[in-house]
């Protein structure tokens, strides 16, 4: 299994563990907002641990650790423009596997530029990006994201739109979709109701962080998967092979 989607920096190393003795066999973690994101160097510290700590404690861990270079719309500083300009930079590393996590979370102008100048990165560098969507106006949110990614025109398998839930999944077509099995998004249940029902790319992960988290998500879901007597085939493909696709692994 792949967790497609976490922020270790704020895990302890015993969940590491827990999750390779799990199945958990490659995890990747994104850019978040855990302090107040106030300058550009607070990112810039961010992405540099999880580029060096966060691999290493996974190696400790023996789970492979992957790591997403992004700027999050719910924290970013006024000038994030230098920002724009140093995540190239980190676009050569061999452990650097996306741009994110971006997306929009509030709808503001700044979200939407912000957004923006990272999709033609991705577009421009053809790396793989993770779409955050809110908990709130989650649906408006999104249809203002796929307006964006029309109108920057990136190739549809670069981008995943993540974090989406039963009453906007039938809205992504192109795109990889992921589903995030935690507590205060999806419970194991749905989200395996939602795979069986639909035939598209999806990725699911357990967006560990700093509020409450499972993780043990991605082996429950599976196990619901099985009880509903959902297709092996889709089962690997939505708990490891979209996410090795996508990723590039």
């Amino acid at each position: 299994m792949i967790d497609a989607h976490t922020h270790l920096d704020v895990r302890s190393f015993e969940d590491l563990e827990n999750m390779a003795i799990a199945g958990i066999e490659k995890i990747i973690t994104l850019s978040h907002d855990p302090y107040k994101m106030s300058v550009p160097e607070v990112y810039l510290d961010l992405w540099d641990r999880l580029i060096n700590l966060e691999v290493k404690r996974g190696k400790i861990a023996n789970v492979e650790v992957k790591v997403g270079i992004g700027v999050h719309p719910m924290g970013y500083p006024k000038n994030w423009e230098r920002l724009i300009k140093e995540i190239p930079k980190f676009l050569d590393n061999e452990n650097v596997v996306c741009i994110g996590e971006t997306g929009l979370h509030y709808l503001k102008e700044d979200e939407i530029n912000l957004l923006k100048e990272q999709l033609y990165i991705a577009k421009d560098y053809k790396m793989p990006i993770v779409i955050h969507t809110p908990e709130k106006n989650k649906k408006e949110a999104l249809l203002k994201i796929l307006e964006i990614l029309d109108e920057v025109k990136i190739k549809e398998d670069l981008v995943m739109i993540d974090h989406l839930n039963e009453e906007t999944v039938d809205l992504v077509e192109k795109y990889y979709i992921g589903l995030t099995v935690q507590s205060l998004k999806l419970t194991p249940e749905r989200a395996a109701k939602i795979i069986k029902e639909y035939n598209k790319k999806f990725i699911l992960s357990s967006d560990l962080g700093s509020l409450k988290s499972d993780i043990y998500a991605l082996p429950k879901t599976k196990l619901e998967l099985k009880k509903l007597g959902v297709d092996e085939n889709k089962i690997n493909k939505s708990l490891y092979l979209n996410a090795k696709e996508f990723y590039r692994l």
